[in-house]
């Protein structure tokens, strides 16, 4: 038998370590105010998600939220003009969060301290770009809502392609079109990235099922208890992404030299 850990294994041991990080998912789940706002004005019920892992998963990402809050969410041009600012705003603090979540775990990774700080400043214009390239998706495929299954599988299929991108900036600290590109290449070859696309989108939809309806039925105290349960897995997550995206630099190295 090999003493050499398992990814699963030094997943979860850096994840120990750096369990202070956990802070991150939970900020950016309370920054959340309009998904936070529609949950809770939505009242009780539940739903699923079908969740491909991110840089910096929150609530949110396991957590079908409500796409309306009632009458008053008609829109017109005061909404627009309310919601570019709001919309440019909480891009750039996501952004930032990620970059310094992901730049301080993969110091962890190499034995060094945390560098929140360092992260954000180094990483924050990508990670930008990442978030704009998602919430195109999302908008180019909002035609065929339509048709939901459709939609879905549209989605689903767009964002595994590109769900790797923030791991990949970090990982290899490559241009914002170099990573996509690598990243696209890693999702059309399958392997450990397709599995762990797959694994997290099951094993996140299962989540979902409980933490939808504990933040539907729970009001306030639900979303606050579901915060919390959430928030180191969510290191989990992406310690565990960092690792693949380390692994495949190796294998590819290996091949390289055959």
């Amino acid at each position: 038998m090999s003493d050499t850990p398992s990814r699963f294994e030094r997943a979860i041991e850096i994840t120990r370590d750096s369990v202070a990080l956990a802070v991150v998912p939970v900020a950016a789940t309370l920054l959340s105010g309009s998904k936070i706002a529609r949950t809770l004005s939505a009242g009780p019920g539940g739903g699923v998600t079908f969740p491909l892992p991110t840089g910096l998963p929150t609530l949110w990402t396991y957590v079908s939220v409500p796409s309306v809050t009632g009458p008053g969410s008609a829109g017109g041009p005061l909404s627009l003009v309310a919601f570019i600012p709001l919309f440019v705003v909480g891009l750039l603090i996501t952004a930032a969060l990620e970059a310094g979540f992901l730049g301080s775990l993969s110091r962890r990774i190499d034995g060094g301290a945390f560098a929140l700080v360092e992260g954000v400043k180094r990483f924050t214009l990508r990670m930008v770009g990442v978030n704009l390239l998602r919430a195109a998706i999302v908008f180019a495929v909002f035609p065929l809502v339509v048709v939901p299954p459709l939609a879905i599988v549209v989605v689903l299929g767009l964002m595994y392609l590109v769900y790797g991108l923030p791991f990949e900036v970090v990982v290899h600290d490559v241009d914002f079109r170099t990573a996509l590109e690598t990243t696209v290449s890693h999702a059309l070859d399958g392997g450990p990235y397709a599995t762990f696309g797959i694994a997290h989108l099951v094993a996140g939809a299962v989540a979902s099922l409980f933490l939808t309806s504990l933040v539907r039925n729970g009001g306030v105290l639900g979303i606050v208890i579901a915060t919390l349960v959430i928030a180191v897995p969510a290191v989990f997550v992406a310690v565990y992404g960092l690792l693949v995206f380390r692994d495949l630099t190796t294998v590819e190295a290996g091949s390289a030299r055959r």
